[in-house]
């Protein structure tokens, strides 16, 4: 590939550098010409920096099959180029990129270029081939060891081996997932997951993150010296915004909600954080309030809600009289007054402030909701038992706010996909 970079620069007589989908450095050939910042961070870096990607997004770059020209930058200090789309069976694989500051390029040049790139697109294809096979041997392995599988111990033992992750040394999972900004649609995130995933893996040390991307999310595994290691929470952001960042360099409308599980001291423990990680990745999509990113360890009294919701049909019987009014449209006001009352911790005059209610009108819907649910709120343990239970129906999508409706946010998706809890016979 490097031979094919380099015949093609000498032939239109200017440097030239291709760059994967993800605009990763591949290949660049000699320069022997003044260079730009951009170009320069390139190459330094080994990939373009978040702002450029956002600006060449604009320019309708992901879309380009046939070579254009792009303006000049100078906010980025980046003169003009011309850009050759690199093609195997129609689908983009890189660019070649040629800096051309007084347009002197040719078309003849331009047209050379694209059918020498066909060249580099099989290249690329096959390099891309090889690495998936060997990327698909490391996701079986992830798979195995996330799964509940009797294998999972010689997953872990192959991934030590191979140096993926050291043994030494502790392990918590991180799940993060997309979340659609319409809840009415799927969401599909793996190129910008791939992208900031691979950014990620490059800034951290070998043996210390394993990952498996899939279309809405992903899972990174990461080593973890002690409960409290703050080197844990560092990765951690750090993967949070080099995501948000290729996210928004995608031009996604998606959001990201993140969950942390409890540290294992094996590899081979990998699934039980795993499953915490993606109970605390739904509690940040489905409750209000408690933040995007939620470790397992600091969800404390929810931690007994995403479990009861995680039992699915087998949940416990929370409030039997509060059940039997989630099937009723028009409960829902008196639901969203007591879980308001709930949450201030039974305070009227701040539940009535947020609710925008007379104080007269608050008590006659309390009153209203104590008759239907058979139930009693100055009852401290009918107090909790509502207030659980109402918690559980929020991320089963049995409960769902006007609110959370009307702004389209992530609660109303627990609908279509969460378990369904049943809180009445």
């Amino acid at each position: 590939m490097q031979q094919l970079l380099d015949a093609l620069a000498e032939r239109v007589r200017r440097p030239a550098v291709l760059e994967d989908r993800f605009m990763r450095l591949v290949a660049y050939s000699s320069h022997d010409q003044a260079i730009d910042h951009v170009r320069e961070d390139s190459i330094l870096r080994r990939h373009a920096s978040a702002e450029v990607k956002s600006w060449l997004t604009e320019f309708g770059l992901g879309t380009a099959r046939r070579p254009f020209r792009l303006p000049a930058n100078p906010e980025l200090n980046m003169l003009p180029r011309v850009c050759v789309p690199v093609l195997h069976k129609d689908k983009v694989l890189g660019y070649l990129w040629f800096v051309d500051q007084d347009g002197s390029m040719s078309t003849a040049d331009i047209e050379f270029c694209l059918r020498e790139a066909a060249e580099l697109g099989g290249q690329l294809h096959r390099d891309s081939v090889a690495s998936l096979f060997s990327n698909a041997r490391l996701s079986g392995a992830m798979h195995t060891l996330l799964s509940d599988s009797p294998l999972a111990g010689e997953a872990a033992e192959t991934l030590e081996e191979a140096g993926y992750i050291a043994p030494e040394q502790g392990i918590a999972a991180v799940v993060i997932q997309g979340v659609p900004a319409d809840s009415s649609e799927s969401v599909d995130i793996e190129d910008p997951l791939t992208q900031s995933v691979a950014d990620f893996c490059r800034l951290v040390r070998r043996g210390q993150a394993l990952d498996l991307v899939r279309k809405d999310h992903c899972v990174l595994l990461l080593s973890c010296a002690d409960d409290d290691d703050p080197y844990l929470r560092e990765r951690v952001e750090l993967a949070t915004q080099l995501t948000r960042t290729a996210l928004a360099a995608a031009g996604s409308s998606a959001s990201l909600v993140v969950g942390v599980g409890g540290r294992r001291t094996r590899l081979h423990q990998a699934n039980e954080s795993f499953h915490e990680a993606r109970m605390s990745a739904d509690a940040a999509r489905l409750l209000p309030g408690i933040g995007e990113v939620i470790y397992w360890s600091g969800l404390g009294v929810h931690q007994i809600v995403v479990k009861l919701a995680a039992l699915g049909e087998q949940v416990p019987i929370v409030h039997p009289g509060l059940g039997r009014l989630m099937a009723e449209p028009d409960a829902l006001p008196l639901l969203e007054t007591l879980e308001t009352y709930l949450d201030v911790a039974g305070n009227a005059q701040v539940t009535a402030e947020r609710l925008n209610l007379h104080r007269t009108s608050l008590y006659y819907r309390l009153q209203r909701l104590e008759q239907l649910a058979h139930t009693d709120l100055k009852n401290g343990v009918e107090r909790l038992a509502l207030h659980l239970a109402l918690k559980v129906a929020r991320m089963t999508g049995q409960y769902v706010p006007r609110l959370a409706r009307e702004d389209a946010q992530p609660n109303s998706s627990a609908q279509r996909t969460g378990p369904r809890v049943a809180l009445s016979r």
